[in-house]
């Protein structure tokens, strides 16, 4: 790519650029288009609960934080994963390239009520889709869904009030 000149010389240049670095840094802080404190992010945790069993899980909720998901991470602890939030519903389509770790996904709906749950095998590149439209898909480790004997139309608790905070774009 060629350098176009910048009008007024090279301190307003350095000027321009280091508040464009400044704005670019801010927009990527933000994550999930937060737009008050009270919102969070991608990359943030928050613990869902289920038939008395705690779930830690990190959320992703813009489009870089959904697209890497799990991939590349060699380990996932036993109450732990990933919820994808996206902006509206719809058909949800995930895949396991360059993901090492076995994983189920549960497809939620609003209200946090498990509609499938698929399990998944680790650098497949097969697709695993919801048959419904919906906002949020959980990955956990594969089988936690079964070792904890939850099930298609079980609900995690205060779902709404936990995610509520999350903003997708």
């Amino acid at each position: 790519m060629m350098r176009a000149p910048v009008p007024g010389g090279a301190a307003a240049g350095r000027a321009a650029a280091i508040c464009l670095a400044a704005a670019v840094c801010s927009a990527l802080l933000l994550g999930c288009g937060r737009s008050d404190p009270g919102h969070l992010g991608s990359g943030d945790r928050v613990v869902l609960g289920i038939k008395g069993r705690k779930l830690t899980v990190e959320v992703a909720c813009d489009p870089y934080s959904r697209k890497a998901g799990l991939m590349r991470r060699e380990r996932l602890g036993e109450d732990e994963g990933m919820l994808f939030v996206f902006p509206s519903p719809e058909r949800q389509a995930f895949w396991m390239r360059d993901t090492y770790i076995p994983l189920s996904i549960a497809f939620l709906d609003d209200r946090g009520k498990i509609l499938e749950i698929r399990d998944m095998r680790p650098k497949d590149d097969a697709l695993t889709v919801s048959t419904l439209r919906v906002r949020y898909a959980l990955e956990v480790n594969q089988g936690w869904f079964r070792r904890n004997d939850v099930r298609e139309g079980d609900a995690f608790e205060r779902f709404a009030d936990t995610v509520g905070r999350f903003q997708a774009r």
